[in-house]
């Protein structure tokens, strides 16, 4: 991405286990989250400035994606999607940077199916841990408050962990 806050000049790419890059995306503007759905047949992203979650088709043995679709729109209002990590049902979980939450989303329909609010207005991203993958650690930030701000958020740039009735995928090893 730009670091000089200009739309739409990164990219996304893609390390092969050769450690060959391939650029897999342009016109990004905020690379962010990425995950998979459980069975590694679909690949989520987020590239925050277009408040969208898009899911292309995803072939697991060679990296390849395509068919570009966005399945979750963040209502104006609520922040921005940043990170992100997938359940067992297939449903997303999107940090909302600017939001005090973190949302679950069907991605199926792209329906808002809960949330779970934080103590912190820049929520950075979130994933499941725990011994059985029912804990989802939530990250915060303290970057673009202002000292009135940050008084009032004493929690932000704090990890969170909260107890959740579904449990996430096990994240991928590079290699």
């Amino acid at each position: 991405m730009s670091m000089n806050g200009k739309k739409e000049e990164g990219s996304l790419y893609c390390i092969d286990q050769d450690m060959t890059v391939r650029k897999m995306l342009g016109n990004v503007s905020v690379s962010n989250g990425i995950s998979w759905s459980p069975d590694n047949s679909i690949m989520y992203y987020i590239d925050s400035l277009t408040k969208q979650v898009n899911a292309f088709d995803y072939e697991l043995e060679t990296g390849e994606i395509s068919n570009p679709r966005v399945v979750v729109q963040i209502p104006e209002g609520q922040g921005v999607p940043d990170g992100m990590t997938t359940d067992t049902e297939g449903m997303l979980w999107i940090a909302q940077w600017g939001g005090y939450k973190v949302s679950r989303w069907n991605p199926m329909d792209g329906t808002l199916l809960d949330e779970i609010k934080v103590p912190a207005a820049q929520v950075t991203s979130c994933v499941f841990g725990g011994e059985t993958l029912d804990q989802l650690f939530i990250t915060s930030a303290r970057q673009c408050l202002n000292p009135q701000q940050l008084s009032e958020q004493p929690y932000a740039r704090a990890v969170f962990s909260v107890q959740v009735n579904v449990k996430g995928i096990p994240l991928h090893k590079f290699g």
